[in-house]
């Protein structure tokens, strides 16, 4: 005997044996359809907040809680109401639920059709239905995913009617069709038109009662509905019953199945784009050789438009395909239902091919067996939807050369790749351009037109995804009058851009399609994505990556590698992986979510520490003269540096470093990582200068310098306003530069450090160079080489000489000049200081230049030019470049004389320098000059 029933085909009841009713508040109701609704299930708290509140207040989970606890105090003890972790369950016997006992009554049904017991199946298709006593969980409130599976729901109902209606057709004999089928079936198609299988079931019980005109009314008014709603004409199978009707050739019992006919979803109205996606696909059906069938693989991002594509192309190939195109969505994502297993994926095709349920083998093999029996011979499409993996796809696959399968799924289901021999398109967000296409297709070129900064900014925050436009879209239309500049708003920021993404439907909501993905990930897969919210630049190295994720390298790439086989993120170059933008903002959302605040502390810890000491390690390479001013703390457990084996990889190691590292500076002084940030400014100066990236240097040292406001180290504010008043003077900041010397300059003094003093006149000396007044430059070189004397630093002191000697060539003391520079060249080349050497080199060849001595000045010019090369330092080597074609002009070999100022031009233009690009362009419009 049961202790009590639970009703949810209804309104929410729990009753007595004696039938009397346990009373429950609204929320306790609410809460308990939710676990009803899944019933010996686990139901997520997550979940079930978001089922229950359409806005979840912050003390959601606290109130969960406690209705839990008023449930269980409400409901006989012997409810088996249960905590599984973070979830509930709910577990119940089939005659303890009205749900349960429908789906077993549904499931005898069905087997007693298959088995021809027809009377049998009436009965228990009767039973089912009495379960239902009106909306599920009707009167009660209900959000997100609980309305989703009320819809499920009421979607099984109405097979199951149709079910019913059929079998008691199939029961009957001609001129005994029971009223009541067709009151039933009548009420159906008014409430649910588009079910051409309802349609047709009602012509039938009109046909089969002797009432043919009534059948030829109600397909006429199928054909009506169908037209208007979806633009189609009725199936083959409306058609081939229309004409059986008019020629009095009906059969008595259901005809043996075929044709399939079109069972494709609805074109997309407003396709857009895809050219080179809809090629590829019309290369395949053409070069694929007859003998073999052919399936391809259409895979990525959830959003990006796989099912909009693989729909479109069918209907644009339908004819090369006459005998009929099959749809199924496998549910391989659904955020509201779980994957369509394949036993009864192979049910819903055998549907489609109009197999009725007397005819339907009992197994599993055997209704493989029919399925691929029936299409033998016949050229048809069949569009496998949304899959999750190879295993729920390929046994659909028609193994006839005649047929063509597409396969749509988030995952690259390389195991089809492997054993089927499936082609696979990935497929890519859209271009700006196409986007842009998309909107206008949407909304009208005129209305983007007239806002066209507001629709360039929807476009570039959608970043190319068609479901984030399409809901933009929607919402433009629905508003109206709401200016495109408003919605521009509310994506611009990115912490709230997925809540302007929402909507109503699960199926479209951005946030829930990307937690789709996510939650079918593997824990330690799921926590890596959660980790990579955290990584701060546009893409991450792969050893970033397992320094942010905490794991080795090897793990973290096979981490990676599922994160790409689920399109959740990908490498756009060998090493380096990238998240779209809107899945970025997701993985965002779960680091905030699913990390704790000591994970997301530890997990910036390790990727700070990575980069500094790697980009350390990487400066060292580069400047190994450089005097070493910074002493790094001990790294992070489990990130070690990357290895750099010398200067040419520290080159390319920051080049494809720079953007990420300065985010990583920012990402630092966010979190309280002061000296880190600072030292990071430090690590990444020698290649800011290198290739003339001035701005980026200025904004590391500005956020040094905020960064040391919380550093008590007096030596370090020096440093740090040095190496700021140094940034600014290159950049052209004058003004600013002079006030952080004069500051560098004070505390230095204050302090006694001889070293810290001279390195600042040195600076100064640079910055009135750059400003062309060399007289100042040639006082403060006089003073850091004062304070060099007193200090064992010969190859600084090489340094001050060589720009002592240049500033003298420019105020054409070229005899001091020469002496100053032949003595740091030998001081650099003592200590093996080949960066330093290429610049006396120039220095020496621009003094033999203007003395005349060009042979000389070339032999200077050309060893600087090599060194510079080596050194991998491409704003002096236009430097040098634009002086050598200076030589080569003066000598009237103007061929070399262009060769050279060319190659310094692509220089300067790829650094964005103005001034030295329009001298050199200049001085070869000189040289064609009539």
């Amino acid at each position: 005997m049961v202790d009590a029933t639970f009703h949810i085909l209804g309104p929410v009841r729990v009753c007595r044996p004696d039938g009397q009713q346990i009373r429950l508040t609204g929320m306790q109701r609410a809460v308990l359809a939710g676990l009803l609704l899944h019933v010996n299930a686990p139901v997520s708290r997550e979940r079930l907040v978001e089922g229950l509140w359409e806005g979840p207040p912050p003390s959601a989970v606290a109130n969960l809680q406690t209705y839990i606890a008023q449930l269980r105090k409400a409901l006989p003890p012997e409810t088996r109401l249960l905590t599984r972790g973070k979830a509930y369950l709910l577990e119940a016997r089939a005659e303890e639920v009205d749900l349960l006992e429908f789906e077993q009554a549904t499931r005898s049904a069905r087997g007693a059709a298959e088995e021809g017991d027809l009377r049998t199946a009436v009965d228990r298709f009767e039973r089912a239905l009495a379960m239902w006593r009106g909306a599920p969980a009707e009167g009660t409130t209900l959000a997100g995913p609980m309305i989703a599976r009320v819809a499920e729901l009421e979607e099984r109902l109405a097979a199951v009617r149709l079910d019913w209606a059929e079998a008691k057709l199939a029961l009957g004999r001609p001129g005994e069709v029971p009223a009541e089928v067709i009151e039933d079936l009548g009420l159906f198609v008014a409430d649910q038109p588009l079910r051409e299988r309802a349609w047709r079931l009602l012509m039938l019980a009109h046909a089969r009662a002797g009432q043919r005109d009534k059948a030829l009314e109600t397909f006429q008014r199928a054909r009506s509905v169908l037209a208007d709603q979806l633009g189609l004409e009725p199936g083959e199978e409306l058609q081939r019953t229309q004409a059986a009707v008019l020629a009095g050739t009906l059969p008595a019992s259901e005809p043996a199945p075929w044709s399939a006919g079109c069972r494709l979803p609805a074109d997309i109205r407003h396709f857009t784009g895809r050219e080179d996606e809809l090629a590829t696909l019309d290369g395949i059906l053409q070069a694929e050789p007859s003998r073999a069938a052919t399936t391809c693989v259409i895979s990525g991002t959830g959003g990006v438009g796989k099912t909009s594509l693989a729909v479109h192309w069918a209907y644009r190939v339908r004819d090369r395909f006459p005998d009929g195109q099959l749809y199924v969505d496998l549910r391989g994502f659904s955020p509201v239902s779980a994957p369509l297993p394949v036993e009864e994926a192979v049910r819903v095709l055998l549907g489609l091919l109009q197999v009725p349920h007397h005819r339907m083998p009992a197994t599993f093999e055997e209704q493989i067996a029919l399925y691929r029996s029936l299409l033998a011979g016949r050229r048809v499409l069949v569009l496998l939807d949304n899959a999750r993996n190879p295993d729920q796809v390929r046994p659909l696959l028609p193994p006839y050369p005649e047929a063509l399968t597409l396969v749509t799924g988030r995952t690259a289901l390389t195991g089809l790749i492997a054993t089927e021999g499936a082609h696979l398109l990935r497929l890519a967000p859209l271009s700006g351009e196409q986007a842009g296409r998309l909107l206008a297709r949407r909304l009208g070129r005129d209305r983007l037109d007239a806002e066209r900064a507001a629709a360039d900014d929807i476009i570039r925050t959608c970043a190319g995804l068609p479901l984030a436009l399409g809901v933009i879209a929607a919402r433009a239309i629905f508003n109206a009058g709401l200016p495109l500049a408003a919605l521009a708003e509310e994506l611009q920021a990115e912490t709230t851009r997925l809540d302007a993404l929402r909507t109503d439907e699960l199926g479209t909501d951005l946030r829930e399609v990307f937690g789709s993905s996510y939650r079918v990930l593997a824990p330690a897969t799921a926590r890596a994505f959660a980790h990579l919210g955290l990584a701060p630049g546009p893409d991450i190295g792969l050893p970033a990556a397992a320094g942010l994720i905490g794991h080795p390298v090897a793990r973290a790439r096979t981490l990676l590698q599922s994160l790409e086989t689920a399109h959740l993120l990908w490498q756009h170059v060998p090493g380096r992986y990238q998240m779209h933008d809107l899945v970025r903002l997701y993985a965002i959302e779960r680091a905030e979510h699913d990390l704790s605040a000591e994970d997301r502390s530890a997990a910036v810890r390790r990727l700070v520490d990575f980069h500094l000491h790697t980009s350390h390690d990487a400066n060292r390479l580069l400047s190994p003269h450089r005097r070493v001013v910074i002493e790094l703390g001990a790294a992070a457990p489990g990130c070690p540096p990357h290895a750099l084996p010398d200067a040419a990889a520290a080159q390319s190691w920051f080049r494809a470093e720079h953007s990420c590292l300065l985010a990583t500076q920012r990402l630092a002084a966010g979190h309280g990582l002061d000296v880190a940030a600072w030292q990071l400014a430090w690590t990444l100066d020698t290649f800011h200068l290198r290739h003339n990236l001035l701005q980026a240097s200025v904004s590391t040292w500005r956020t040094a310098a905020r960064a040391v406001e919380h550093v008590s180290d007096p030596d370090t504010h020096a440093l740090v306003h040095q190496m700021l008043a140094r940034a600014c003077a290159r950049a052209g900041h004058h003004e600013e530069s002079l006030t952080h010397f004069a500051e560098a300059l004070t505390r230095y003094e204050d302090s006694g450090d001889l070293a810290g003093q001279a390195h600042v006149q040195h600076a100064l000396a640079i910055a009135w160079e750059d400003r062309e007044e060399p007289e100042r430059a040639v006082f403060h070189l006089e003073e850091a080489l004062r304070l060099y004397a007193k200090l064992d630093d010969p190859v600084a002191e090489a340094n001050a000489l060589n720009s002592l000697g240049w500033n003298q060539a420019l105020l054409t003391d070229f005899a001091g000049a020469r002496r100053n520079c032949e003595q740091a060249l030998v001081l650099q080349r003592r200590h093996g200081d080949r960066v330093g050497e290429a610049a006396t080199l120039d220095s020496l060849g621009y003094i033999a230049h203007h003395g005349g001595e060009y042979a000389e000045a070339l032999d200077h010019y050309q060893r600087a030019l090599a060194l510079r090369r080596e050194n991998g330092n491409a704003g002096q080597e236009a430097e040098t470049l634009s002086h050598l074609g200076d030589t080569y002009h003066a000598l009237r070999r103007d061929a070399e004389a262009a060769r050279v100022w060319s190659q310094a031009l692509a220089i300067y233009q790829d650094q964005h320098r103005t001034a030295q690009t329009e001298h050199v362009q200049a001085r070869l419009a000189a040289l064609t000059a009539p």
